[in-house]
């Protein structure tokens, strides 16, 4: 006769694993839907009416200040993994120099590539050495004389 324990222990840590392995979904920012963008009119709308009509921009142009992104992103993670992105939407719209709206250009994340902005590393120019080359890469370098203070 099976124990009930036992298979409620193994049912248990079934269970737990198989949430355990659930990716975790994030999104960050703000795209406007095809609805809202086709109530954008391109040659008539200013700034302040599509504004109202998508919201504000997420930034501005770095060197054309006529231009409004929209971004979105959304991630998914599983367990100890990095996150890998999913999705990513991007929203253009350009202004003429009279604050009148003249494109909305939609991007997605097969027009563009994933830039990693934080690597964490600080890329190193010249020789790289290997860690034996660093371990004995002193050796005979020294004499007793120097390293006691003797000239």
């Amino acid at each position: 006769m099976i124990s009930r324990i036992p298979l409620s222990a193994c049912a248990f840590a079934t269970l737990t694993l198989m949430v355990a392995c659930e990716p975790i979904r994030r999104t960050h920012g703000y795209a406007p839907r095809p609805a809202q963008l086709a109530e954008v009119e391109i040659g008539s709308d200013s700034k302040a009416e599509v504004a109202g009509k998508i919201g504000r921009p997420t930034t501005l142009g770095a060197f054309n200040t006529e231009d409004w992104y929209y971004i979105a992103r959304s991630t998914e993670s599983r367990a100890f993994l990095e996150p890998r992105v999913v999705s990513q939407e991007v929203v253009v719209v350009g202004f003429t120099g009279d604050g009148i709206a003249e494109s909305v250009d939609r991007y997605g994340l097969e027009d563009g590539r994933v830039v990693n902005l934080v690597t964490k590393t600080t890329p190193t120019r010249g020789k790289r050495l290997t860690f034996l080359q660093q371990l004995l890469g002193n050796v005979g370098r020294f004499n007793a004389g120097q390293v006691l203070g003797e000239q």
